[in-house]
């Protein structure tokens, strides 16, 4: 065994308690750049199941001589695997602490000639030609912190007829579940599976979100759920699975969509096989603290 990765674990284990909301903190927009903590980039860079589930339907389409817009394109994480191909690309972010990197990377793998960076908000930026691509993904469970229903609303008026969306759709699931609160914020993102609440139910499909039609700013929830098990529900254990292109898929992981608790409204008690009605709203693009469910 090799000592050093058994004492790596040994420390994780040891702060398994102080990591349970850590992930909240660290995937926490932060207004003052327009963006996330440096931490958050690195984080997300890592996650090989993240990127390579781009990297993956990246692969399957051909972006010879196309035109592409990416949203949000952070350190160029997915970029990098479309950017030698394509005619030209539109690259668009709104943390200008990412400035001298994003130029940086593009000199040295001389890009120059066949990249516009767009540092704006990609809610509001005008494009001057029609794009056969769009990609981005500032999207967060159930895309209620980030802006990507909004974006690519605004962006696909520039997407040609036939053009594509990576990713394409978002499908937002929910379970019963209970959860002591007594330290807790109202949501958190779940680090590890010791920080997974009580589950009483299955899950069910909340809403589905088209990227290429979707034309709604929140949704309203009214869905039948059966419990599977007796006890108190005081909140919904949330998922978010994606649709980067046809076949390939992203479930999410602890950088992006992190499956995440929240506080219901009220707590009640359900009996198992007893049917009950899971009622709720929630905005795309504002906060998760926002969002208000509770079981009828």
């Amino acid at each position: 065994m090799d000592k050093n990765n058994d004492n790596s674990f040994a420390r994780l284990v040891a702060r398994y308690d102080e990591f349970k909301f850590s992930l909240l903190e660290s995937q926490t927009f932060d207004p003052v750049h327009f963006g996330f903590p440096p931490l958050y980039y690195q984080i997300m860079e890592s996650d090989r199941e993240r990127v390579g589930a781009f990297q993956r339907a990246f692969a399957q389409y051909d972006f010879h001589d196309k035109v592409v817009c990416e949203a949000g394109v952070g350190r160029l994480a997915l970029t990098r695997f479309y950017l030698p191909f394509v005619k030209h690309a539109y690259l668009i972010e709104h943390n200008p602490d990412l400035r001298a990197t994003i130029e940086a990377m593009i000199t040295q793998n001389n890009w120059q000639h066949k990249v516009t960076v767009l540092y704006a908000d990609a809610r509001a930026v005008a494009l001057p030609e029609p794009v056969d691509v769009l990609v981005g993904e500032m999207m967060s469970i159930f895309c209620a912190n980030e802006y990507q229903v909004q974006v690519f609303q605004h962006l696909r008026s520039y997407l040609r007829p036939e053009g594509v969306l990576f990713p394409q759709r978002i499908i937002n699931l929910a379970q019963l579940a209970q959860v002591d609160f007594s330290e807790a914020p109202d949501h958190y993102p779940v680090n590890f599976t010791r920080h997974l609440p009580t589950l009483l139910s299955t899950q069910v499909v909340v809403n589905t979100i088209d990227l290429m039609t979707e034309v709604a700013h929140d949704a309203t929830v009214d869905k039948p759920v059966t419990a599977l098990l007796s006890g108190e529900v005081n909140a919904l254990y949330l998922r978010s699975f994606v649709e980067v292109s046809p076949g390939i898929n992203f479930t999410g992981t602890d950088s992006l969509m992190p499956p995440t608790v929240l506080k219901l409204s009220r707590s009640v008690v359900v009996e198992a096989g007893v049917t009950c009605q899971l009622k709720g709203h929630f905005k795309f693009g504002t906060s998760l603290d926002d969002a208000v469910f509770w079981i009828a």
